[in-house]
């Protein structure tokens, strides 16, 4: 199934890949010329809307519900996350503008944080897990749930911020509606997970909200944030934030890891058996929720939201074990995807079909989005890969295609640098001049010396431009290409060999003027054959009249006679 929370914005799609290969789990797909994303292997880390360069995928928005709800009167609760401050560096400000815009209440997440550290402040105290892994962030469940099943047991059996701070605001207002502020796409499922329902009824995007109100948006100076206790939970959003919240125990070692990539090789090492006595704080996020991917569109203002947190904190007043005044457990299971099993020989043919036919064909440069060419082979045996789709066999066959054509041609090629200087010829290069020695890193004029050609070369601009020169030394009439490669600053010249095409065109002009001369006189030989007969014609005529008129007189005589 297609996940229906991050999709495809398809005339924006440049398929450039960066979407594949940023996925840590291989849950999106390039098939059919089109990346998709498969809804039971995606655990939403956003890793692919963070990393598009075009603005191709788009994530579930129910910014229309909260409004309809807003328009209907009914009393509906902001839960802010503190990682807001990656965008508006004031709370009450922010506050006062969504009172006026209709929300009841604005609230901090914080809260909610406060109360998911104290009951991990209890599970230390009581130091029954050999390893704790803190479950803040969704994207990191998931990951583990799908492909860690068997560290679930590590996991610490607590709810979310969010979740806590929604049952926290549901227990006073239970018919209000909770929406969240969110910095992280995975909150959105969250909230629709059967463990979890009832606490939040909504999430929308700091970027939404920012689009519906920022034609309210001041500079006015208001009030600092009211204090709570434990306000040192506004940390959460921040690398080492949660581990910030709590008093150390000498029975764990804390270790902060943020972005999925760490998170997954700490799995690995925990899988192995390598670390115990761990408290571990993973988040899937480079910078932790800082680094969200719905905050990914206000430039990376990580630093400004740390700051204002960090002044708006007593990290002198860490949270400790203590009773919770609402339910926070959460139970982790083991999620079973259903994988194709493929043989050795399968794969194996798969990757000889790809030209995987040898160790210097196998590459295992990730550029496709898979660590390695087996792993591609089995995802195009999954139906998840396009098989084509191979950086370097791409450029290895455009390469060959080039160079046999380079190398074949009859015409010679130099390229030469912007100080015309050659920095690579071809064989027909050679053959044409007449060269023993490599011209590579002379002038050109070392071997074509001739001004007009320099001349021309630099005053072609972005054209192609072409000359005909003769050159003595060669003996060789020589047609010039010049063709300047766009944002290069190198230059292609193509030389022309056209000395034995003007050699026959030379002699064919001979033969035609050679021609035209001796039909030229064979004409004048039948003129004067015309003229000689037709004089021959005429005297013979003459003296026919005269005998005939002779005759006829004679003959006349006699009759009168």
């Amino acid at each position: 199934m297609i996940s229906p929370y991050i999709r495809l914005v398809e005339f924006s799609c440049h398929n450039c890949m960066r979407c594949v290969r940023a996925c840590p789990t291989n849950a999106m797909t390039y098939t059919n010329s089109a990346p998709q994303i498969l809804a039971e292997e995606c655990i939403l880390c956003g890793n692919c809307y963070k990393a598009c360069p075009h603005d191709a995928k788009s994530v579930l928005s129910e910014m229309d519900r909260v409004l309809e709800w807003l328009k209907e009167g009914k009393e509906v609760i902001l839960s802010v996350a503190p990682s807001f401050t990656a965008v508006w560096p004031q709370f009450s400000s922010l506050a006062k503008i969504l009172k006026g815009r209709g929300f009841s209440c604005i609230d901090e997440t914080a809260k909610g944080a406060k109360l998911v550290s104290t009951a991990f402040a209890n599970l230390i105290k009581e130091g029954r897990m050999d390893n704790i892994i803190t479950t803040c962030c969704p994207a990191v469940n998931s990951l583990i749930e799908k492909e860690y099943g068997d560290l679930v047991g590590y996991m610490a059996p607590v709810v979310s911020p969010l979740i806590a701070h929604g049952r926290l605001l549901k227990k006073d207002r239970p018919d209000a509606k909770v929406v969240f502020l969110s910095p992280c796409i995975a909150k959105i499922k969250e909230i629709e997970d059967a463990r979890f329902t009832g606490a939040v009824d909504a999430v929308i995007s700091m970027e939404e909200l920012y689009h519906w109100i920022e034609n309210d948006l001041t500079e006015e100076e208001t009030a600092d944030w009211e204090d709570f206790e434990g306000s040192i939970a506004r940390l959460y959003p921040t690398s080492g934030g949660i581990i910030s919240t709590l008093e150390k125990d000498p029975r764990y070692k804390y270790v902060a890891i943020d972005g999925i990539h760490r998170v997954k090789e700490a799995l690995e090492s925990l899988r192995r058996g390598h670390m115990k006595g761990y408290f571990f704080e993973v988040n899937a996020c480079q910078g932790s929720c800082l680094g969200g991917p719905l905050l990914s569109h206000f430039h990376h203002n990580e630093w400004l939201g740390q700051s204002v947190i960090r002044e708006s904190i007593d990290v002198a007043d860490p949270i400790k074990a203590a009773p919770l005044p609402v339910d926070l457990t959460a139970e982790w299971h083991q999620e079973e995807i259903k994988r194709p099993h493929h043989s050795e020989e399968d794969i194996s043919a798969e990757m000889i079909r790809e030209g995987k036919t040898s160790p210097a064909k196998i590459h295992d440069c990730g550029a496709c989005g898979y660590e390695t060419c087996r792993l591609k082979a089995i995802a195009v045996l999954d139906g998840k890969a396009d098989p084509q789709v191979c950086l370097p066999m791409a450029l290895e066959r455009a390469q060959s295609l080039s160079n046999v054509v380079i190398s074949n041609t009859p015409n010679g090629i130099i390229i030469l640098d912007e100080d015309l200087f050659i920095r690579e010829v071809n064989p027909a290069t050679f053959s044409i001049l007449g060269l023993e020695t490599d011209p590579v890193g002379l002038p050109l004029v070392a071997i074509l010396p001739k001004e007009e050609l320099e001349e021309k070369i630099r005053s072609s601009g972005d054209k192609t431009e072409s000359l005909r020169i003769y050159y003595e030394d060669y003996d060789k009439l020589i047609d010039h290409a010049i063709v300047n490669v766009q944002n290069s600053d190198y230059i292609v010249l193509i030389l022309m060999d056209r000395t034995e095409e003007a050699r026959k065109e030379k002699q064919m002009l001979e033969m035609r003027d050679r021609t035209l001369e001796v039909t030229q006189q064979v004409i004048n030989e039948q003129m004067r054959a015309v003229q000689e007969i037709a004089s021959l014609l005429g005297e013979t005529t003459a003296k026919t009249k005269v005998a005939l008129t002779s005759l006829k007189r004679s003959a006349a005589k006699e009759e009168d006679e």
